[in-house]
């Protein structure tokens, strides 16, 4: 009667979740004795070296794929923009300076010509 019982309660979907947890376990077991070795860590640096320079030759040859367009269509490159944008700056800069120094020139001359109390300012010079 154990046999007949034990066919019974037999849950094939219960095996498959043994089988796949103990799968998973060694799985992860295995791969993390692969990732921590010292040699998988060399080949991921190699391999990261390889990539980084070939991203470096493929960023400068874009670049100059760029430029090369962009004067064959006569339109400005990213660094002659940022010369005109810092030419612009100095520029402005100048242009409040001078406008500062007016004003002060301004307040000066309208303190020259700003009567004292009690006196009249003659429209007309001497001669």
């Amino acid at each position: 009667m154990s046999e007949q019982a034990e066919k019974a309660n037999f849950d094939p979907a219960a095996s498959m979740v043994q089988f796949y947890d103990a799968m998973a376990q060694a799985w992860a077991r295995a791969m993390n004795n692969l990732v921590a070795s010292e040699g998988f860590a060399d080949a991921v640096a190699e391999q990261m070296q390889a990539n980084l320079e070939t991203m470096g030759l493929m960023r400068k040859h874009v670049s100059e794929l760029m430029d090369q367009y962009l004067q064959q269509m006569s339109l400005p490159s990213h660094q002659e923009v940022l010369g005109l944008a810092e030419r612009l700056t100095r520029l402005e800069m100048r242009l409040d300076d001078m406008d500062a120094k007016l004003d002060e020139a301004l307040d000066c001359l309208r303190a020259l010509r700003k009567p004292e109390k009690g006196k009249r300012v003659n429209a007309r010079p001497k001669a």
